[in-house]
């Protein structure tokens, strides 16, 4: 578990801070179908422009698909090229998730290359949504990115077929490699499909949660659909990924779990002479037989 530390302190660091910031810094409210919203947390104090808070949105989006993506990319080839590598290598590798990182951050930018006059923005808002109240498109912070919601979801589209095939990619590449490869030692395999699964469970059961609020923006914004408290429950659910995923991790991973239940005087007494002897086992099996974690 040593090696998948670092990229798992990544995905967990990035997941936590856009969840601040999406639930405590940002807090947006919609107005679809028409891309535009306004801010309601922390940032109105700060004096944080909407334009900038909406890009830095979308854009932290992208950088927790890319981090996911680079977790499985990193779990991929340290389980099929090993913990060595050239440096030739070594610099694909970096090259490739630098590009990546890079993408994550720039691909909403065609976006606000003809964002409209805010004016106008609101005039045809209103247009869109006649019932939508005069108290909302006055609100403060309120901003219009586009009244075409083209190439904004354009956008979104490319970042969606840039990361999940290749994600698909590399976790069907590593279900490949552990139910084909003949390993030395039988235990040393079934611990790595365990840990496999357990960070599989961790990663995709969020994501599956996720996808219901983000399937239903994606359709207000094809359908033209208007429905304030329903896009106000999506947000929401958004937001809630982060108690999700920690959820799902004290439940899939023993040791996050025991040592959150001994921090509140909870554990078994017996729990603690099981996690030792499977720590054995684990670092028995490490030793002799050099595993890959």
């Amino acid at each position: 578990m040593r090696t998948v530390k670092g990229s798992m302190l990544l995905l967990h660091f990035v997941g936590a801070f856009v969840d601040v910031y999406l639930s405590f810094i940002a807090t947006p409210v919609l107005t679809l179908p028409v891309c535009s919203g306004y801010p309601l947390g922390f940032s109105l104090v700060l004096g944080i422009p909407t334009n900038v808070q909406v890009y830095l949105g979308i854009s932290f989006v992208g950088v927790i698909a890319v981090t996911i993506l680079t977790f499985f990319e990193d779990r991929y080839h340290r389980l099929i090229h090993g913990h060595g590598s050239n440096g030739k290598r070594s610099w694909k590798r970096m090259f490739y998730v630098v590009i990546h990182y890079i993408v994550s951050v720039l691909f909403i930018a065609p976006g606000y290359l003809n964002i409209p006059d805010q004016a106008v923005g609101r005039a045809a808002t209103k247009k869109t949504i006649p019932c939508i109240p005069d108290d909302v498109l006055n609100r403060p912070g309120y901003f219009v990115l586009s009244v075409v919601n083209t190439i904004p979801c354009l956008c979104l589209v490319f970042m969606f077929a840039l990361v999940v095939p290749q994600g698909a990619y590399f976790v069907g590449s590593i279900f490949y490699y552990l139910f084909n490869t003949v390993s030395k030692s039988q235990t040393t395999n079934r611990l790595q499909k365990q840990f496999f699964f357990a960070l599989c469970i961790q990663i995709f059961v969020p994501i599956v949660v996720l996808m219901f609020p983000i399937l239903y923006i994606v359709l207000a914004i094809w359908f033209d659909y208007y429905n304030q408290g329903a896009t106000n429950i999506a947000l929401a659910g958004i937001a809630f990924h982060g108690i999700l995923s920690t959820i799902t991790m004290l439940i899939v991973h023993t040791p996050y779990r025991n040592a959150t239940l001994s921090m509140f005087r909870l554990s078994p007494k017996n729990t603690g002479n099981n996690s030792q002897q499977i720590w054995k086992t684990v670092v028995g099996a490490h030793t002799t037989q050099h595993s890959v974690w």
